[in-house]
């Protein structure tokens, strides 16, 4: 009787949920003109691949221009450094570090939609050790170009057409 009375709350909660709108965060929901994309950039840095791999694993058939397929342009990285923190010396402590990218959409018959992504993180200077600085420097790095990749299969799956 106890397990009945689980799976009937359940099975309410599953339907209230449903009936909301609720998704879950990553679950891709993108629009069919999305479906098939053309992928224009600089196919040799690792943030095109990774862009790519997360469309294919979102459902999109990435394929060639056509003049009918909608074409996602994404422009080159961009990353700078500024100082966030120093010391009584004027000598810095902690940097911010921006890092973004922008790109665009073009549906056919449709205008052209410019987007941006950009994330600040900060990060300590240890000039002492010089190695470490800059291997954290790389690793935040990548773990912001993961999360651009992932910001941009977000924003699509918000266009509506």
């Amino acid at each position: 009787m106890f397990t009945r009375i689980k799976a009937i709350m359940l099975l309410s909660l599953t339907l209230l949920l449903t009936g909301c709108g609720f998704q879950l965060r990553g679950g891709d929901n993108l629009p069919p003109e999305l479906h098939r994309l053309v992928l224009a950039g600089d196919d040799k840095t690792p943030f095109y691949r990774l862009v790519s791999a997360r469309l294919l694993r979102a459902g999109v058939q990435l394929v060639e221009a056509d003049g009918a397929t909608p074409v996602l342009t994404i422009a080159p990285l961009g990353q700078s450094n500024t100082t966030a923190s120093v010391d009584t010396r004027a000598d810095t402590l902690e940097y911010a570090m921006r890092f973004g990218t922008r790109f665009t959409l073009d549906v056919p018959g449709e205008p052209r939609q410019a987007f941006n992504v950009a994330f600040n993180r900060s990060f300590l200077d240890k000039s002492d050790q010089a190695l470490a600085s800059s291997r954290e420097q790389q690793q935040l790095r990548e773990q912001m170009e993961h999360e651009a990749a992932e910001q941009i299969v977000r924003q699509l799956s918000r266009l509506s057409f």
